[in-house]
């Protein structure tokens, strides 16, 4: 009874150290330890290289569109390769005049003020003037036959007074009255000299207003070759020789 007692003591004995044989780690032959009892754990060992990259996957199905990104302008791109050269276009507004254009403009509007004060200083300087539109006519007592008064009126910086039209034939006439000239019947710059019958200016230009009285020019014994002006304002011909009053006009432009 005592025998098989020890037996299964014995035998309980050998299962449990086979089983905790099974469940340990194999121990360092140089590090002494007690059997069956289990040691300090060790320290964490220094972590393993990175493995190889996998192959790449299968693609996956396609997302849900997203939401509208900012309206941001975008940093400029890349200069581009210059274009082809284009049309030549309008030319453009004229520029501001340069100084020396500006002093030339400047020198030639005081010629032209200096020019009229010299003309108001001849006018205002007769004892007889009338002004009619641009022009005035003057006349200071002066005599003589009718090539005397072209030459005078020359002189004078104009010409012999010659209407152009009604109106100046009128302001023409009260010059005649007002200077005291009615019944002299002074001249006025029209003449036939060259062709006879054929009335011209002192410049030899074609008349473009008349005011002859009736049956005039008439070249009374094929004497009469110049114009004069009576106290109704009515042209006639006289002969170029006659001592006469003469006017003369001056244009203010």
């Amino acid at each position: 009874m005592a025998l098989s007692t020890q037996f299964l003591k014995a035998l309980l004995l050998v299962q449990f150290a086979l089983h905790l044989l099974e469940g340990a780690e194999p121990q360092n032959p140089n590090c002494p330890a007690y059997g069956g009892v289990p040691g300090t754990p060790g320290h964490n060992g220094l972590p393993g290289r990175d493995g190889r990259d996998g192959k790449d996957g299968a693609t996956g199905p396609k997302g849900e569109k997203g939401e509208p990104g900012v309206n941001v302008q975008g940093p400029p791109g890349k200069v581009g390769p210059p274009g082809e050269k284009g049309e030549r276009g309008l030319p453009g507004p004229q520029g501001s005049p340069g100084r020396e254009s500006v002093l030339e403009s400047l020198k030639s509007e005081i010629q032209q003020l200096k020019a009229k004060i010299a003309m108001f200083d001849k006018v205002a300087s007769v004892s007889h003037f009338r002004r009619v539109g641009q022009k005035y006519y003057i006349t200071d007592g002066v005599v003589g036959n009718f090539d005397q008064g072209i030459k005078y009126c020359k002189d004078f910086g104009g010409t012999m007074a010659l209407p152009r039209n009604s109106a100046e034939n009128e302001a023409l006439l009260k010059l005649v009255v007002s200077s005291g000239l009615s019944s002299k019947k002074p001249y006025i710059g029209v003449t036939d000299r060259e062709t006879e019958g054929r009335m011209v200016d002192t410049e030899g230009k074609q008349l473009t207003f008349s005011n002859w009285g009736q049956g005039q020019p008439d070249d009374y014994k094929g004497l009469q070759d110049c114009g004069v002006i009576d106290d109704s304002g009515r042209w006639d011909d006289g002969s170029c020789g006659d001592t006469r009053h003469f006017m003369c006009e001056i244009d203010n432009k």
